[in-house]
């Protein structure tokens, strides 16, 4: 290493400036290293998915789709938990499979979030729900599950 005299400001100053030019690539690599590391960041939230396996509105009944006024079933499968839904015109209630207790959080799209618990064979009952899609975050002593977004 080469030592540099600093007699002068000016010296001083050209050196710096060559040193704070000299960073760009350091700063692209610490960018590249912060973009990594948010990509991260929702990473407990997607291992713990539970996809949506079964809508009974999906299903034909005798020839036809579902009819309106029937329940509709839905069954988010992952592991270790799984979360079923029973949709009425008037209510929404649901278990935690396997049963046990736990927190259900449902969450909007637009960022608005409630909670209801389920009690210890995993039943529960959701108040009256927004028309905008939404999804589920089960916590449970078992772990936790996230269901994809849905609309009721």
């Amino acid at each position: 290493m080469t030592q540099r005299p600093w007699d002068d400001d000016d010296r001083l100053l050209e050196d710096l400036a060559e040193a704070v030019r000299g960073t760009q690539p350091l700063a692209d690599t610490i960018a590249a290293q912060a973009e990594g590391v948010l990509s991260w960041r929702t990473i407990d939230e997607d291992l713990l998915q539970a996809s949506l396996t079964f809508d009974s509105s999906l299903e034909p009944v005798q020839g036809t789709r579902a009819d309106p006024g029937q329940s509709r079933l839905l069954v988010f499968t992952s592991t270790p938990l799984s979360v079923e839904l029973e949709v009425n015109q008037d209510e929404v209630v649901g278990q935690i499979l396997p049963p046990g207790p736990g927190e259900i959080h449902v969450e909007t799209r637009d960022g608005k979030e409630f909670s209801v618990s389920a009690d210890e064979s995993g039943f529960f009952e959701l108040p009256p729900l927004p028309a905008d899609a939404i999804r589920l975050r089960c916590d449970t002593p078992t772990g936790r599950v996230v269901t994809d977004w849905v609309r009721l």
